[in-house]
């Protein structure tokens, strides 16, 4: 009956919206760095649905969230303080309910095949430990996993093959953890001084990208083979950032941060395909896609002070932007307004 009835209204519109129960969708977090604070913002609308004050709950204005990740079911959410020294468990109403101090926290990655939260280093990390972080998502517990290199910084996790990727800012060197096992390989990268500064899986398991920062690449590797062979290298622009891969596999998605410009990249033959500029992208930092593929969100520091807000603020760079990309066409739909140096961001469903 319903598809009848939806039949008469070209592509389903508001009548499809209106029939879909409250808290369904998905939810867009933001770590704003500046402003210690997060802002959870509704997918399908781009409204900004809450802001949670760090120093609310007892951290200082310095406490610099960093770094955002969200349960497979939504139910939690996460985030890095790279001043405040913890790792913070919030529901999906934004209540805290666990905390797990850490030493300069900076990006997260959860595993959805077991109970864990991967923590690396901040970028802002003079001389951290050569440890990453495994976080027991229930307790809060943490247990540090050796990699033997310094500054560890870009993290990811295949859970099929319970395999953490991670990677150094200093050397060209990623590592490879069982982490049920705690074996580690370590992978050498050929070439200059790269900086890996994040990771991204394809859907299929088979391709691992990263981002290096000084070269302005985005490098290629076979994720089938122990070694990590290096397939191939993609030059982007100036200062690659975070990455992330179109459900399909087709395409990667970054901000290029010191060019103002979000980059489009076909996986097919790895050559640039678009790139996407204009107002509201500014120092492009961290990227997240809807689960269908249609959106793209790209937060953005703002540090220049070039984008001009629409409310009134004494200094242009307090405030920090999301902007919300249509794959289809690549153009920006929509400009969200979020706190000062918004970092990393991640999505999932509204729990």
């Amino acid at each position: 009956m319903l598809a009848a009835v939806l039949a008469w209204f070209p592509g389903g519109g508001p009548t499809a919206a209106a029939a879909q129960p409250p808290g369904s969708g998905e939810r867009v977090y933001v770590a704003n760095q500046a402003a210690a604070s997060v802002s959870i913002i509704d997918a399908a609308s781009g409204e900004v649905i809450r802001t949670i004050d760090m120093t609310e709950l007892g951290f200082d204005a310095n406490c610099r969230p960093h770094d955002t990740a969200v349960d497979p079911d939504g139910r939690h959410w996460y985030v890095s303080l790279i001043g405040g020294g913890h790792v913070l468990r919030f529901t999906a109403d934004g209540e805290l309910v666990g905390r797990a101090p850490f030493e300069t926290p900076g990006l997260l990655a959860v595993d959805p095949a077991s109970d864990l939260l991967y923590v690396g280093r901040s970028m802002m990390a003079v001389n951290p430990p050569q440890r990453i972080g495994a976080i027991v998502r229930g307790d809060m517990s943490v247990e540090e996993l050796d990699v033997f290199f310094p500054r560890p910084h870009a993290l990811t996790v295949d859970p099929e093959s319970d395999r953490i990727f991670a990677a150094s800012l200093v050397e060209n060197r990623i590592a490879l953890l069982g982490g049920g096992s705690g074996d580690l390989a370590l992978a050498d990268v050929a070439g200059p001084p790269h900086t890996l500064v994040q990771f991204a899986l394809s859907p299929d398991r088979s391709r691992l990208v990263a981002t290096a920062q000084l070269t302005g690449k985005l490098l290629v590797f076979d994720a089938t083979t122990a070694g990590l062979e290096l397939l191939t290298e993609v030059d982007v622009g100036t200062q690659p950032w975070h990455p992330v891969y179109a459900p399909d596999g087709s395409r990667v998605y970054f901000g290029a941060k010191d060019d103002d410009a979000i980059v489009e990249v076909e996986t097919a033959g790895w050559t640039v395909t678009r790139r996407a500029a204009g107002p509201g992208i500014v120092e492009p930092h961290g990227s997240a896609i809807t689960a269908d593929g249609r959106y793209l969100f790209v937060s953005n520091r703002n540090q220049k002070g070039t984008y001009t807000p629409r409310r009134e603020v004494d200094d242009n760079a307090e405030v920090g932007t999301v902007v919300k990309i249509d794959t289809e066409t690549f153009e920006v739909v929509q400009v969200i307004e979020v706190g000062a140096y918004a970092a990393g961001i991640s999505i999932g469903p509204a729990g």
